[in-house]
């Protein structure tokens, strides 16, 4: 199963770049491997579509960065922040420990 971080490289909010940063520094940290797809660069439309379909179909909203274990829904960065704070992150992330 692979982790994967929907992000955008075309960030106009520089809350969202500082987060996708983090984001990546944590993941990083403790040695999480990732996929990181970037949904503003067109060749991954069925990516985009993927995750604003799932989003919806869980009634959240559409900020990035979001992190899914292959197609399973597993937290934004807030989520991220308190899965660490928590000592949960593996298990946030759907990962075996």
């Amino acid at each position: 199963m692979a982790i994967k971080v929907y992000m955008t490289n075309i960030a106009g909010n520089q809350l969202t770049v500082g987060n996708q940063r983090k984001l990546k520094h944590i993941l990083d940290t403790n040695k999480i491997s990732y996929i990181d797809i970037d949904v503003s660069d067109p060749k991954n439309s069925n990516e985009k579509e993927f995750l604003q379909r799932m989003l919806a179909a869980s009634n959240k909203k559409m900020s990035l960065p979001q992190i899914f274990n292959d197609e399973e829904y597993c937290c934004d960065f807030d989520g991220l922040l308190s899965a660490v704070e928590s000592c949960s992150l593996k298990e946030t992330l759907k990962l075996d420990t």
